[in-house]
């Protein structure tokens, strides 16, 4: 069975160190696989920070064969730190709490960035607590850069964390108060440990300040005062020793080590001072800027305490392969990387995540899927014979369906035919229909005309001038208010032979214009009793069986002696014509 391994990946501001840990026999972290790649750091480039990450990823990748996800530590420069106290708390209740203090001491919606915390110290009465914080977007596009080669994040831990796991490993003896200085291109990370207590601080103070310090004086860009500075300080320079970009360098260095000195003072006072720490013993430089020449001495004569370099590999053993890929001279650039892997052969301590929760939650679906996969084939197995014997039936089912199609195909001709003459009878059937109507009716237009006249003839000298008929528009089923509410009740006495009753459709009207004689004063406006007379023969319309209403009723009186009418009659439905 292999021995469980971790797959890590230091990312710094200006490199990327890959490593493959696994547990020795001893008991010893063994580094079996490493790889080194440099990038730029130049501020100018910063908006393709995370895309140089891929592409050293994946030049790194091209050389490796053993891939998985990786646990991957964040530089200084991403991640906001903070510490702070509070009255002890249960753990249960501890993460409302938090949260507000968070909240309080991030300089961003909480909703943008990804934050965790880690307990520092808990005696009962004050809590301490450490919390994390970086950019959502730029976590995301680091994890983005890294997945897109191959190389799914699992775990995404602040370097200051990283760098205290390994230096607790390297070093167990040491319990004094000691800092650990890991400077990298830009930031350094100061780590105050003392016992299981831990302090972080982070300055805007690295390696990039001395680049920026010699391309300032010499008024080049960034990159050439990078390769300028990497040339003297390695001893690979051609330069006479008095010309100006040596005097250039070193004099940046000088400033950074003054600077550095002065920030470490004012850190330690700080500390002491809100935590009641003790002197440090001794200070630890790590990272790439620890490089720079006589820098452990100067700090050494200004701090007035002990400053070696730390040694990330103290306790790691190297693998053929990763000696051949030059893990031993990159030694000082691997604090990060180590701390990464202790938890195989130490006690796995809490430490705070920034992992963003969409891409923990993708890997965890990642990490499910062998176990859904097996799930599924369990059940595929599982469901096998009773898939077989359904089929089975199915079978037979469609066979003993097509027999029955057969026997039937002759009794659905038969009763194709017989809705062919059931269609038939209905439509001959509403023809008699029609016909019974017309037939009752044919003799409602004399009977309505005769009605008409006697009425007229009651009221004397009257007359109609024009009578015209107005049918309902083509397709009108509705009647109008106006006719319904005058239909008479249905007979009680009408035969129920089952004939389909005439549909309701809008009555006819006839628009009828005339004129009354005002015999009584042919020489003058007609009288109120000429008025009263067409009323009468208005009302008396009326009650004509064939009358539903009478509407739109006009009268004119402006010719001597004769009033002009005119008004219309809605036909009774009941009494069609």
């Amino acid at each position: 069975m292999r021995s469980p391994r971790v797959f890590a990946v230091d990312v710094g501001a200006a490199h990327v160190s890959w490593g493959v840990f696994s547990a020795g026999a001893s008991g010893r972290l063994v580094l079996q696989q490493f790889a080194f790649e440099r990038h730029s750091s130049d501020p100018a480039r910063e908006s393709r920070w995370a895309t140089d990450i891929g592409q050293a990823l994946g030049l790194i990748l091209q050389r490796q064969k053993s891939t998985g996800p990786v646990a991957v530590s964040v530089p200084g420069h991403l991640v906001l730190v903070k510490f702070i106290k509070t009255h002890s708390i249960e753990p249960a209740k501890r993460g409302k709490i938090i949260a507000f203090e968070a909240a309080e001491n991030i300089p961003h919606p909480l909703e943008e960035v990804v934050w965790d915390y880690q307990v520092v110290s808990d005696d009962s009465f004050d809590l301490e607590v450490m919390i994390a914080a970086a950019k959502f977007e730029a976590m995301q596009s680091l994890c983005g850069a890294a997945d897109a080669v191959g190389l799914p994040i699992e775990r995404a831990t602040p370097v200051a964390v990283t760098v205290r796991h390994g230096f607790r490993y390297n070093y167990p003896r040491t319990v004094e108060s000691v800092i650990v200085a890991d400077i990298g291109a830009r930031s350094t990370q100061l780590l105050y440990l003392e016992g299981d207590r831990f302090y972080v601080r982070t300055l805007a103070l690295a390696g990039n300040a001395v680049t920026q310090a010699i391309a300032e004086e010499l008024g080049t860009d960034f990159a050439s005062a990078e390769a300028l500075k990497v040339q003297v300080l390695s001893g690979l320079s051609d330069r006479p020793a008095h010309s100006p970009s040596r005097l250039a360098v070193q004099r940046a260095v000088e400033n950074f080590t003054a600077r550095l000195q002065l920030e470490i003072t004012r850190s330690t006072l700080n500390h002491r001072r809100h935590s009641g720490g003790a002197t440090p013993v001794a200070l630890y430089l790590a990272g790439g800027g620890s490089l720079l020449p006589d820098l452990a001495t100067a700090l050494k004569d200004k701090l007035q305490i002990p400053v070696e370099r730390y040694d990330p590999l103290n306790m790691v053993d190297l693998s053929g392969d990763a000696r051949a890929a030059g893990a031993d001279s990159a030694g000082p650039m691997l604090a990060g990387l180590v701390g990464l892997a202790t938890r195989l052969v130490a006690k796995q301590e809490a430490e705070p995540s920034l992992l963003p929760s969409s891409v923990t939650d993708a890997l965890a679906l990642r990490k499910r899927q062998p176990w859904f996969l097996a799930a599924a084939a369990l059940l595929m197995t599982a469901l096998l014979p009773p898939v077989l014997y359904f089929q089975s039936l199915a079978r037979k089912n469609n066979a003993d369906v097509v027999a029955l199609e057969r026997e039937m195909a002759p009794l659905r001709s038969l009763q194709t035919r017989n809705d062919d003459n059931q269609r038939h009878i209905e439509e001959v059937r509403k023809q008699i229909d029609a016909l019974r109507v017309a037939y009752e009716t044919r003799a409602n237009w004399v009977n309505f005309f005769a009605d008409i006249q006697s009425r007229l003839a009651k009221v004397e000298d009257v007359w109609l001038d024009r009578l015209q008929v107005i049918r309902p528009p083509a397709g009108s089923e509705a009647a109008t208010p106006a006719a319904t509410a005058e239909l008479p009740a249905a007979d009680p006495n009408a035969p129920a032979d089952g004939r389909p009753a005439v549909p309701a459709t809008p009555p006819l009207r006839l628009t009828l214009s005339g004129r009354l004689l005002d015999v009584a004063n042919p020489q003058s406006r007609v009288s109120e009793g000429s008025l009263q007379r067409v009323q009468e023969l208005l009302t008396s319309f009326a009650g004509s069986r064939f009358i539903a209403s009478v509407e739109n009723e006009h009268f004119d009186n402006s010719q001597n002696g004769l009033l002009r009418f005119d008004f219309t009659l809605v036909l009774n439905p009941q009494n069609p014509l």
